[in-house]
């Protein structure tokens, strides 16, 4: 049992939990989009949000030699796959999606800049995310599919909706001056303002061409997990079951649509 535990530990904290999250969400926009995958281009996402994270989250480690556990030769080591799996994917890729793929790394690059605006770095997050996983996959194509801008707005309120758990969660341990969300307008305003921006997602839905019913079964997974979330939850709570929701996303849009 304790040996499942640390296994489940490294795979959320090397960041492979939140790597195959965003995959998932690469093909949720392929399957439900109808679109034609772009060779290799999931999977230099899988890897590159690996590489991202961890370069986030552990560079003080890593530049200091910090190193006060195994965990973290580990998390080097998954760090060090990633970037050869994130080079060998990204040259097999066309050069227009190299470019976005590039344009991608500057914008988290300028995460940790932004990361003292609280309001600022919870959107920011949203239009990263909404970039790779809706604008590059379709731009395979030769025109925009009716449901583009659509696909667009609905992933920007997902996401902005899914990060309000990591804010409620994280909001003791925030600096005052960041401001986030829960510290300037409390946990419950912020559970609100989570669950109104699932409305939207779920509207826009049936405005679709091809309305999916898995993805309107998303938004209310969603609120579920807003309003369940709290300062008292567990880091499982969010790095592990709010992270698992593109996922479980993924596997209903493979077996119903």
């Amino acid at each position: 049992m304790k040996f499942l535990k640390r296994l489940l530990d490294f795979y959320i904290q090397s960041s492979i939990h939140v790597g195959f999250a965003v995959f998932c969400l690469v093909k949720i926009t392929e399957i439900t989009a109808k679109l034609h995958p772009i060779p290799f281009f999931s999977a230099c996402v899988f890897f590159a949000t690996i590489l991202g994270y961890n370069f986030l989250k552990y560079l003080e480690v890593f530049r200091n030699g910090n190193f006060h556990s195994t965990k973290y030769y580990s998390i080097l080591l998954v760090s060090i796959f990633s970037c050869i799996g994130l080079f060998f994917t990204f040259i097999n890729l066309k050069n227009t999606i190299q470019i976005y793929i590039l344009f991608s790394g500057l914008l988290v690059l300028l995460y940790p800049l932004l990361r003292k605006f609280g309001l600022v770095k919870l959107f920011f997050v949203s239009v990263v995310v909404t970039f790779i996983t809706v604008c590059i996959p379709y731009a395979n194509t030769k025109f925009f599919l009716q449901d583009y801008e659509i696909n667009l707005f609905q992933r920007f309120l997902i996401v902005s909706s899914l990060l309000i758990p990591f804010e409620i969660i994280d909001s003791p341990f925030d600096p005052i001056s960041l401001q986030t969300i829960p510290q300037k307008f409390g946990i419950n305003k912020s559970k609100l303002f989570g669950m109104l921006l699932v409305i939207p997602f779920v509207i826009l839905e049936f405005s679709k061409s091809n309305s999916s019913l898995v993805s309107i079964l998303i938004g209310p997974v969603t609120v579920i997990l807003i309003h369940f979330s709290s300062t008292h939850r567990n880091k499982y709570y969010t790095s592990f079951w709010v992270e698992s929701v593109p996922i479980l996303w993924w596997v209903l849009v493979l077996f119903f649509c």
